[in-house]
């Protein structure tokens, strides 16, 4: 049934600052993060769960701290051993304790199991569940979306029927829901664009917010005096779209040796050494 929208609120009602889940991503609306095969996207999904639910910056810096909240982790590709493995170098040995984390993430693994979250266009049994299990939370992850529904991810009508789903469980549960989908190939050449992500547009089209990894090229990593060998360690992360934020520079993440990830910022590239030294060399 049509609701219209009442007017003499909309104009006069007192309306709080706009609370955000994570910079630019607002609570009951539906955000993507897109990056290619194994660069790093769940394991910066589950970094964000356990910050948000710890109530502590995440990836070392790259997202403020915030009050601990509810997060909902559905965990398509992973079993409870790689989840075990992934969860350790991020949680402290003093925070393994903490009860506000053990309140808060909610992570169910699903390697061998069907996650399916909408079949042949109507939402599952598991969507049913994941609904109810996701009250109270500030924060829904699934990963990947390609596991979350058996449409063609080409077509744009089916692709807004999962948006619309993701989007009723977003209102219905009062959280931000993110989705973990995979970048096409053209995006190559232009890693920050929203049109990065694989599929049809109707997924972008109907999210509210886009953040994009992508590997350092040669190029950056030779300017900023990076070994090649080294290279492979760093991310690019790119707000690629997001109606409530002024524009943000690109950030860089760097994997540790357990794989976490963490806020780096790169050494001055040569070209602004260069700059420098002529600078400081000039005579009049």
């Amino acid at each position: 049934m049509l609701q219209k929208l009442d007017l003499n609120w909309a104009f006069n009602a007192t309306l709080p600052p706009l609370e955000f889940v994570l910079p630019g991503l607002l609570p009951g609306s539906l955000g993507l993060i897109v990056a290619p095969g194994g660069t790093g996207k769940s394991q910066l999904a589950l970094d964000i769960a356990v910050s948000k639910a710890l109530g502590r910056p995440v990836a070392g810096g790259l997202f403020p701290a915030a009050p601990p909240c509810k997060v909902v982790v559905l965990a398509g590709e992973e079993s409870d051993r790689l989840i075990a493995e992934r969860l350790r170098p991020l949680v402290h040995v003093d925070e393994q304790s903490a009860p506000r984390l053990y309140e808060n993430l909610i992570i169910f693994p699903m390697a061998g199991e069907s996650c399916l979250l909408l079949e042949h266009g109507k939402p599952t049994k598991l969507y049913h569940d994941l609904k109810s299990g996701a009250q109270g939370a500030s924060l829904v992850i699934v990963d990947p979306v390609r596991r979350m529904h058996n449409g063609d991810e080409n077509s744009s009508g089916e692709m807004a029927d999962f948006v619309t789903a993701m989007e009723r469980l977003a209102k219905s549960t009062g959280a931000a829901v993110v989705g973990l989908h995979h970048a096409n190939r053209v995006s190559v050449g232009d890693t920050a664009s929203q049109n990065a992500a694989r599929g049809s547009s109707a997924l972008v089209d109907g999210s509210r917010w886009q953040i994009n990894l992508s590997r350092m090229d040669e190029k950056t990593a030779e300017r900023h005096m990076i070994a090649e060998a080294d290279r492979t360690r760093y991310l690019a992360l790119d707000f690629a779209k997001t109606n409530y934020l002024p524009p943000r520079p690109r950030s860089w993440l760097m994997r540790g040796p357990d794989g976490q990830l963490s806020s780096v910022t790169l050494p001055i590239s040569t070209s602004k050494s260069r700059s420098v030294s002529a600078a400081k060399t000039t005579h009049y």
